[in-house]
């Protein structure tokens, strides 16, 4: 399963085996429905009742499914390092109630995932190697067990307050930027060189290394690829009000820059970086 399927299974002690008339069917979703089918059927091999569900539709059929009460359980299974986007799915999963759901995710992903950690509707497993471990997950969350112990949730949460923190500081950063450079910044950090971010904006190609110049010197960068490195850790982490990413040249669509970036320009108060007029 990639980097999701690497190396510990869920904290604290296995269950014991259950009665069928315990028995739960769990949801596996992912936003690659390969994964989530693969991960099902492996599940299914060894007798362990679920159900593969879309993870575009997921959260509208867990509303659905809230009407006949009782309490929905969800594996959600991410092969790779996944974008923002994937925490804001889950969380409005969380929010429709009665839903508890089992985040399985390469470990340096995990820190995204720490607003989700307060309460105990989300627990984290990273690193789960085999269909063992996986059923185990299942079991464990079907029976209503924590999955974390609660160190390990409190150090994720701690790692993310701190992610926040020095989000705060690049957003300072980020708002002594023109509107120019942060233009700029915005392009590369979609993916475009210098010449396409030229014709783009309508300026020559010097000008655009004299933006880039310019905005490394107010971010303290010494690299472009670390101003764009900074200007994507502002969106990795998110907190409360979801906020806006960086801006699409127009016909981009979603492209190579941050992965999950929605188009459109930032709202008008929201804590993303606004550049100086």
């Amino acid at each position: 399963m990639g980097g999701a399927m690497g190396g510990s299974a869920p904290d604290g002690p296995a269950r014991a085996a259950r009665t069928p008339d315990d028995v739960v069917t769990a949801w596996v979703v992912s936003p690659h429905l390969l994964v989530a089918q693969a991960v099902s059927a492996a599940l299914a091999s060894a007798d362990v009742p679920v159900e593969v569900h879309a993870w575009e539709s997921v959260v509208e059929e867990a509303r659905a499914a809230a009407d006949g009460g009782g309490t929905r359980h969800v594996v959600a299974i991410f092969d790779e390092p996944d974008s923002l986007t994937a925490v804001e799915m889950i969380s409005a999963l969380v929010a429709v109630g009665d839903v508890r759901v089992a985040v399985v995710a390469a470990a340096p992903a995990a820190v995204w995932w720490g607003g989700l950690l307060e309460g105990a509707a989300v627990d984290i497993v990273t690193r789960t190697t085999s269909v063992s471990q996986l059923v185990e997950v299942v079991e464990r969350l079907t029976a209503g067990d924590p999955l974390m112990e609660p160190e390990r949730r409190t150090a994720v949460r701690a790692a993310w307050a701190k992610a926040l923190d020095r989000r705060q500081e690049l957003i300072s950063l980020m708002r002594t930027l023109s509107p120019q450079q942060l233009r700029v910044l915005e392009l590369l950090a979609a993916g475009h060189r210098a010449r396409e971010v030229a014709g783009i904006m309508g300026v020559t190609v010097g000008t655009v290394r004299s933006h880039v110049k310019a905005l490394r010197a107010k971010l303290g960068a010494k690299t472009q690829l670390e101003a764009v490195a900074m200007l994507r850790r502002v969106y990795e982490v998110g907190a409360g009000d979801l906020l806006p990413r960086p801006r699409e040249a127009p016909g981009e669509g979603t492209s190579h820059g941050a992965p999950g970036r929605p188009s459109g320009a930032a709202p008008a108060d929201t804590g993303a970086p606004r550049a100086r007029r």
